[in-house]
């Protein structure tokens, strides 16, 4: 796994957003649309800050405490319970984890309390808050 690409790919879909087809049950033609995200690298690469996510305006910025190196051993920590959620191995398991990633990180996002902005990986997926961690 390249530390880089991972954070690469993290950054560019928490910026630009996600995009998703529906299919609209053979009333018409599917309908493709791009929820869209704001994010922004924190200096020194030593966190992203997120204003909107997937289409959803946060009331504040929530600031997601990784780097390069802790994305990528969070991806290999998720890989097995990702393989077993989704059933895929593609990429040696990394396709699953990145999905499982995002979807703890978009439960956080949606259930942080009013003023839990610091969200850290945790067991599980993520915690969320009040104080930026030591």
């Amino acid at each position: 796994m390249d530390e880089r690409q991972e954070w690469d790919r993290l950054v560019r879909e928490l910026a630009e957003g996600t995009e998703m087809t529906v299919d609209t049950g053979g009333i018409g033609t599917p309908v493709t649309y791009r929820a869209t995200s704001r994010a922004e690298v924190l200096p020194g690469e030593r966190g992203i800050r997120i204003s909107c996510f997937k289409g959803l305006e946060l009331e504040e910025p929530m600031v997601l405490h990784l780097d390069p190196p802790t994305l990528a051993a969070r991806l290999r920590d998720l890989v097995e319970d990702a393989v077993a959620a989704f059933g895929t191995r593609r990429e040696g398991g990394l396709v699953a984890a990145r999905a499982l990633f995002m979807v703890h990180l978009q439960e956080t996002v949606e259930t942080a309390r009013p003023g839990e902005v610091h969200l850290v990986p945790a067991r599980g997926g993520f915690d969320s808050l009040r104080e930026p961690p030591p």
